[in-house]
């Protein structure tokens, strides 16, 4: 096996295109839909019950929540206030949400390269966590399933095909609906957790032997709505772990503010074991924080994070949630970058890149693109993560966690709140899980 080195420039002669990835933020901001709502109600309420009320009042059920009792539903904006008068008057009902947008946590324009580089390689990302002497040891998240949520996974492409088991479009009103990427970030993220390589060429992955499941909870833009990620949580939780034996789920997107519906849908999750991993977030973007920076790319120049103003630059949800591991994000020089949103809820950090210094490569639909952002740094936890779990299955959430934090690098030139315990290793990591090592 070759490594290639650590330098995006030095991969070799390759066709290029342009690969546009619209995000929700900036001058693209997203606003969500005012009609659509999440309707909370009490335990006991049946689905029967919470139907009648809600199309008795002229309401579309979009989804059907019952992960956390709810329905989302649209409704006639020319009379929603008497309609949400009429909800919260009902004793059935224990309230009513707007149905905000999430966001992925990418930049704007990515440079895609159709042929790979020759040869096998791991990215910069990698190395810098030490993944490639775990590999050697054969450490490679076998016998692991992540689910990804995100846009969906290009599931043709040959350094994915392989791991990946299935999946399923959360976004779509009713069955069906295809959960192929559309967007590119979803497969982006995949390659980085668990890309192998195809015919002796291609990019190798933090878990190059973990399985895949694509949860499509963000569309073509790269955004979507809060009910939709409910939907993609309720199906892991009610498919996606019994059927494919889910353990990690990487949630490289962000919502601007916490609310009832996601804490109940995350406490669910938790509940029943799940790991999950998020992106702690980018700076700089309307609601919430979309892109690193684009630069010369297009998206414009890079924001830093104001470190004055915690309460505007904190780590965004899920990340922000205790019962999920936020991953703030390392550029190539091992700095914790100047995008990455802060706070105690940081536990780790992990390779993200920057466009002011170097990206990461990974897969694409069609090809390769470089890309940076917290959702990179998500994408290496969750697959070191898989790397803990080959080695003892049984671990739990908050046991990865303190194994990851207690392993991990601290930087002395950042404070706590910017970087958790410091930069993850998953070298060190699986040495203290030993006797894995083969």
């Amino acid at each position: 096996m070759r490594c290639v080195a650590q330098h995006r420039w030095t991969v070799g002669v390759l066709v290029v295109v342009s690969l546009i990835i619209t995000p929700r933020g900036g001058p693209f901001a997203a606003t969500a839909d005012p009609t659509r709502r999440i309707v909370l109600f009490g335990a006991g309420t049946s689905l029967a019950t919470q139907e009648q009320l809600v199309t008795a009042l002229g309401g579309q059920i979009l989804h059907e929540l019952t992960l956390i009792n709810a329905l989302a539903v649209q409704f006639s904006l020319g009379n929603l206030t008497t309609i949400l008068q009429s909800l919260l008057s009902n004793p059935t009902v224990v309230g009513v949400y707007d149905d905000s947008i999430a966001m992925q946590d990418l930049e704007t324009v990515l440079t895609s390269e159709l042929n790979p580089p020759p040869g096998t390689w791991f990215e910069w990302g990698e190395n810098h966590i030490h993944v490639p002497p775990v590999y050697s040891n054969g450490i490679r998240g076998s016998g692991v399933t992540v689910a990804v949520l995100d846009t969906g996974m290009d599931f043709t492409h040959p350094n994915l095909a392989a791991n990946i088991l299935g999946g399923f479009n959360a976004i779509a009103v009713g069955p069906g609906g295809s959960y192929y990427d559309d967007n590119g970030h979803g497969t982006h993220i995949a390659g980085m957790i668990a890309a192998t390589p195809y015919q002796g060429n291609g990019l190798i992955g933090t878990a190059s032997l973990a399985d895949l499941v694509a949860v499509k909870v963000l569309d073509a833009t790269g955004s979507g709505y809060l009910s939709d990620f409910i939907n993609g949580l309720q199906w892991v939780h009610a498919h996606g772990i019994p059927a494919y034996g889910i353990r990690v789920l990487n949630m490289s997107l962000s919502f601007a503010h916490g609310s009832v519906p996601l804490q109940k849908a995350i406490d669910r999750l938790s509940q029943q074991g799940a790991i999950m991993v998020a992106s702690a977030g980018n700076c700089g973007q309307a609601g919430g924080g979309v892109d690193e920076g684009g630069g010369a790319d297009g998206g414009g120049p890079a924001t830093a994070c104001d470190l004055s103003q915690p309460a505007q630059n904190g780590v965004l949800y899920p990340a922000a949630y205790a019962e999920v591991m936020a991953v703030a994000a390392t550029d190539i020089l091992h700095n914790v970058t100047y995008y990455s949103r802060y706070g105690p809820q940081v536990a780790v950090t992990a390779p993200g890149g920057a466009q002011a210094s170097v990206r990461l490569l990974s897969t694409v639909p069609g090809g390769y693109a470089w890309g940076s952002g917290t959702s990179q740094a998500a994408a290496h936890a969750s697959g070191v993560v898989a790397l803990a779990l080959q080695c003892q299955p049984s671990l739990s959430f908050h046991q990865v966690v303190a194994q990851l934090q207690a392993t991990a690098h601290f930087n002395s030139s950042y404070a706590s709140n910017r970087q958790g315990a410091g930069l993850i290793d998953a070298a060190q990591l699986i040495q203290v899980l030993q006797p894995c090592i083969q």
